[in-house]
């Protein structure tokens, strides 16, 4: 079972990552919207789409607002797309991965440009 949940998070991942670049380009979305991870329910009933926005705190709003109503529309053009017999019911979550990795990343810059400059001064 944990093979078919795996391989169900991976298919779903992608072709809702392919409806939202689609979407992302007619303008439905602010920002730059990447689908990060998708986790299905043991029970198949439920799963959660992870997403982060590139772009302004407004953009982030538009941008869950606009998943929040596409909930609905989604399971059905997954099921026509998949031909599942059973399409979870999703529920979208902001994942702040990027801005925390992006956040590390610049305090390791700092540190490295504040031993250079330590080694320059010796």
């Amino acid at each position: 079972m944990i093979d078919r949940t795996k391989r169900l998070e991976a298919l779903f991942l992608q072709e809702i990552n392919t409806i939202i670049t689609k979407m992302t380009a007619a303008g439905n979305f602010g920002g730059f919207v990447t689908i990060t991870a998708v986790r299905v329910a043991k029970d198949l009933a439920t799963a959660k789409v992870y997403f982060s926005v590139f772009g302004s705190p407004e953009d982030k709003k538009k941008t869950q607002d606009q998943l929040s109503l596409l909930r609905k529309e989604l399971g059905a053009l997954l099921r026509h797309r998949l031909h599942l017999k059973r399409i979870p019911s999703f529920s979208f979550e902001y994942d702040d991965t990027p801005e925390q990795a992006s956040r590390v990343e610049s305090i390791f810059r700092v540190i490295e440009k504040e031993k250079e400059q330590d080694k320059s001064h010796e």
